[in-house]
């Protein structure tokens, strides 16, 4: 499997994935001002610089053992941090990668930001990466998330009860999908499909929660 070594930079028609870097902690912790967005996540950016510098830090150190390949998410209409994404669980010898560690500024959902993000990191993966197999998988009780795979085109293949220890203490109850080569032409005809539609990047976007309207939390 090729491609899934640092640097790599994918580019669509809205928004940007660069490198993954320690100096986009500031404007990340931003983006993540929401409480909504950390709502569901195993690997939170939190509510301080601080916790997002370990976050990116975490991602960082996975990428120099060669298993994850993370990127945040620059809008191309001002080159700003709105999320963070990535490839994780690479496997060369299965020939198989995960999608995954998304979270997205709360202005943003429900445009094609996450559409496209995710439509440029499988056909990376599968028309550079040769992968055979794209897996993803949210939080039972995230329903929109769910929603949102499910209109990507991936398959819903397993409900595994209790399998990951959420920072809390608690037990997250996943729902796993995939993908695989002989289905992405399907799938991309589907993704080009939406991604046709036009979107005026430029109009002002309102907070999913009202907690997403108070300042960061700063150290």
């Amino acid at each position: 499997m090729e491609g899934f070594r640092g640097p790599v930079t994918l580019t669509g028609r809205w928004v940007r994935l660069i490198p993954l870097e320690k100096e986009h902690a500031p404007a990340l912790r931003t983006a993540a001002r929401d409480p909504e967005v950390r709502r569901f996540l195993l690997h939170t950016p939190g509510e301080t610089l601080a916790e997002m510098e370990a976050l990116i830090a975490y991602r960082l150190a996975r990428q120099t053992a060669g298993v994850e390949l993370p990127f945040t998410i620059l809008l191309r209409e001002d080159d700003r941090p709105i999320g963070m994404t990535g490839f994780l669980r690479i496997d060369p010898y299965n020939e198989s990668v995960e999608v995954g560690g998304t979270w997205l500024d709360s202005a943003y959902w429900r445009t094609p930001v996450n559409t496209e993000c995710k439509f440029l990191l499988f056909r990376h993966a599968f028309e550079t990466g040769k992968v055979h197999r794209v897996s993803l998988q949210t939080d039972l009780r995230n329903e929109r998330s769910q929603r949102a795979i499910a209109r990507l085109g991936a398959v819903r293949e397993a409900v595994m009860r209790d399998d990951r220890v959420l920072p809390d203490g608690g037990y997250r109850t996943s729902v796993f999908y995939g993908i695989l080569v002989s289905e992405w032409a399907r799938v991309k005809g589907g993704l080009e499909e939406l991604l046709a539609r036009e979107w005026n990047a430029r109009i002002p976007h309102e907070p999913r929660s009202a907690a997403a309207v108070v300042p960061p939390a700063r150290d």
